[in-house]
């Protein structure tokens, strides 16, 4: 099996035709396999694995068996079926080249000369006259230890005790690929029961038995066994390369007497204790609306900032933005409108108008002004410019 980027897979099948009685049967079943699964997929099988790829991407349904076959089936194909760049091409069809059959028809010597020695080598390698050798595709490396239990285990206090060894194992088998894990699951088999997933999620990379092993812990602690177990299975996710920041231990980002995992380990515990959902990163959209200006991502930068001195902001000083931000705006009370229209002082900043949004339909037309409460606290509202009602969005530290 070959994997053809962006969207083809390659199965070399020839040694499976004996078993399955006839090459029609294995090639019904391959797309019976592929309803199965929901996916939309064109299929096709020849001697050459080039050919069949360009079948396949001609929508062409082909059985070919005899490599004499080839030109004849490959001749009707658009020279698009062939994924060559754009450039080349275009210089084909200038030529007045539409067709694959037309493309074999050009001397082979001007076709070498014009597009290169590799156009001329994938006609060959098509049409089965040079062989293609192709590296099979091998899965990523995971770590994966199943254990079976001499005993039902009722009890998260026993779970944690066994895990321990294999925690252990599997960071020496990451250490000696000088690799890392960001996920990992645990499954747990019950005798009428359904098994049971625990899906560990890290902050970053790593080898290290004991970020593996707190992170394992905190989730135990939380989880209630519907039913004893009576076996355990530790599986990673794909394996990665460590970073630099993971392998320097001299690094120092959490402060005095911190090591270079603090900031991943603390996200680690929030996301065990509070839920994945709960403890998730940000990243700037560009879009003029406040609220659609951000979206969360799984995925947390754990970056050290840079001196003080040398900060840069995304947005102009002059226009500032509140830390904490309303999932939507709240309306004022008219006792709370009176007091920013008539109380002087109030207004510290404004108006900021921010008119945008009308090609989707969710358009805004908003001013926005900084108030400052009685008690200290700043607040970031805005006037809808069409219904004249004032809202709360946010609020700044």
């Amino acid at each position: 099996m070959s994997i053809e980027m962006p969207n083809a897979l390659l199965l070399e099948i020839r040694g499976s035709v004996r078993l399955f009685g006839s090459l029609e049967t294995l090639h019904a079943g391959i797309d019976a396999a592929w309803r199965h699964l929901q996916l939309e997929a064109s299929s096709a099988t020849a001697p050459s694995t080039l050919a069949a790829l360009w079948l396949a991407r001609a929508g062409r349904r082909e059985l070919i068996e005899d490599p004499g076959l080839l030109a004849g089936r490959l001749a009707e194909l658009p020279i698009g079926c062939t994924a060559w760049d754009g450039e080349r091409l275009q210089a084909l069809r200038a030529l007045g080249v539409s067709r694959i059959g037309e493309l074999l028809r050009l001397p082979r010597a001007g076709l070498a000369r014009r597009f290169g020695a590799a156009a001329v080598l994938e006609l060959d390698i098509a049409l089965a006259r040079q062989t293609a050798p192709r590296r099979a595709f091998v899965p990523r490396e995971r770590f994966r230890e199943r254990f079976d239990f001499e005993m039902e285990v009722e009890t998260v206090a026993y779970l944690q005790k066994a895990l321990e060894p294999v925690i252990g194992r599997c960071a020496r088998f990451l250490r000696e690929r000088q690799a890392g894990v960001q996920t990992m699951e645990l499954r747990l088999e019950h005798r009428h029961y359904p098994q049971t997933r625990v899906r560990l999620g890290l902050a970053s990379i790593t080898s290290e038995p004991r970020r593996l092993s707190s992170v394992l812990s905190q989730k135990l602690s939380q989880l209630e066994l519907a039913a004893p177990a009576s076996s355990m299975e530790l599986v990673s996710g794909p394996l990665q390369p460590l970073s630099a920041v993971s392998l320097d231990v001299f690094a120092r980002q959490g402060g005095a007497g911190g090591g270079s995992d603090t900031a991943p380990q603390l996200v680690e515990r929030l996301r065990a204790r509070l839920g994945d959902e709960a403890v998730y990163g940000l990243r700037s959209v560009a879009e003029h609306r406040p609220e659609a200006a951000w979206q969360r991502v799984q995925e947390l930068r754990l970056n050290v900032l840079p001196p003080a001195g040398q900060l840069r902001y995304e947005t102009h000083p002059d226009l500032p933005r509140p830390v904490w931000l309303l999932d939507e705006p709240a309306q004022l009370p008219l006792s709370a409108v009176r007091q920013i229209l008539e109380v002087p002082d109030v207004v510290e900043e404004g108006p900021e108008r921010i008119e945008s949004g009308w090609w989707d339909g969710k358009g805004i037309a908003r001013d926005y002004y900084i108030v400052r409460r009685a008690g200290g606290a700043r607040l970031w509202v805005f006037q809808e410019r069409r219904s004249r009602r004032w809202y709360l969005h946010g609020a700044f530290a």
